[in-house]
């Protein structure tokens, strides 16, 4: 599912090369006006299956700052599970993108209706043969931000949603946006996110919902393996809704 030609001139721009599950037209709409972006199926229980808006769903973001991996990480981390894979800067304002791309940093105001946008997906479901659990890229500087995005599971208590922060210091991430070819953000944006990062690991403010993985000095492929393993014990360790629903 893509975006409508037009609702993506007009509103959005995507970003991402290959995403898996974007938002349509009806979606944004309904985020303009306020409402959740929804989407249940209440066809019966005819074969005893659980309807799929009452079974439990996952929900893993793939944090941190610019040129860390999130995409890259993202999407190994749903191939691996058979989730679905959501690029969140395809929900970014076009004025968000226009701005990043100036090389201007983004404000709390700027990221505000981004971050609602997919809180509220969190509880649409995806198309008929995907899979209703998620891994979600976002940037999520802020504990304010992560607790943006916790609402979901506050309003639908089918949703377990956890985080993952790629870690690295900022020099690292300012070469490897040096570096990269064809996306929005340079690396004179890198220092901005430092300037607004809130680390979910600080002490005396552990955040027990984000697993913190490093990713300086190590190869893509040693991450990917090390990501799925602390998600795999993460949804372990929970009350094996995991394993009932593979």
């Amino acid at each position: 599912m893509g975006y409508d030609t037009k609702d993506r001139k007009e509103n959005h721009i995507n970003t991402s090369s290959g995403h898996d599950y974007a938002p349509n037209a009806a979606e944004l709409d309904k985020h303009k006006s306020g409402a959740s972006a929804t989407s249940t199926n209440d066809q019966g229980d005819q074969n005893g299956q659980i309807p799929q808006h009452e079974q439990k769903r996952w929900i893993w973001f793939i944090t941190g700052p610019t040129a860390c991996g999130k995409t890259t990480i993202a999407k190994s981390l749903a191939e691996r599970l058979h989730f679905t894979f959501v690029e969140g800067d395809d929900y970014h304002p076009k004025a968000n993108v226009e701005k990043m791309s100036r090389g201007e940093p983004l404000n709390d105001e700027d990221r505000a209706g981004w971050l609602e946008a997919l809180r509220d997906h969190e509880t649409a479901i995806p198309p008929a043969g995907e899979s209703p659990h998620l891994v979600m890229t976002c940037s999520a500087l802020k504990r304010h931000y992560r607790d943006v995005l916790r609402e979901g599971a506050d309003n639908a208590g089918n949703l377990r949603i956890r985080f993952v922060f790629l870690d690295a210091p900022e020099d690292v991430l300012t070469e490897r946006a040096g570096l990269r070819k064809g996306h929005f953000a340079k690396a004179n944006l890198v220092h901005s996110q430092f300037l607004a990062l809130e680390r979910p690991d600080d002490e005396g403010k552990v955040e027990n919902d984000v697993v913190v993985v490093g990713v300086a000095g190590r190869s893509i492929e040693d991450t990917e393996r090390d990501v799925e393993k602390h998600v795999r014990e993460v949804m372990m360790c929970d009350d094996g809704s995991y394993l009932r629903l593979l």
